[in-house]
């Protein structure tokens, strides 16, 4: 199953609202043995936010693998990209992988496709 979690870091909701969907999301993912994998969305013009950092460590807390997808890539230079990309993996201090992504212009959506498909059906 892929599951998509809501992105309340951006949601503009009540903080209350905000606090029960982080619990939500904490409880699903320390409950679910069979998950495979966490991939995350990041804007790469805003990487690495509070709650970027807090799915990264909760998930190296739980030993879930993470896949970093860069969203919006093709708003930046390419050397700009790629430069985000290696800090983004360099935070991830070899806990995860990260990538260059744009549903614009289908940029990476073979690179993430493989990333699920090797999740979800190992070899």
């Amino acid at each position: 199953r892929l599951v998509d979690l809501p992105g309340y870091g951006y949601a503009k909701v009540p903080e209350a609202e905000r606090l029960k969907w982080g619990e939500m999301v904490e409880s699903y993912l320390g409950d679910r043995e069979s998950l495979a994998g966490l991939m995350l969305v990041m804007d790469i013009r805003h990487p690495l936010t509070d709650f970027d950092r807090q799915m990264l460590d909760f998930a190296a807390e739980l030993q879930i693998p993470v896949h970093v997808l860069l969203s919006k890539a093709d708003k930046l230079s390419r050397g700009a990209a790629a430069s985000t990309r290696q800090q983004v993996q360099r935070d991830l201090r070899g806990w995860g992988t990260a990538q260059l992504f744009s549903a614009h212009s289908g940029q990476g959506v073979e690179d993430a496709q493989k990333q699920l498909a090797g999740w979800l059906m190992p070899t």
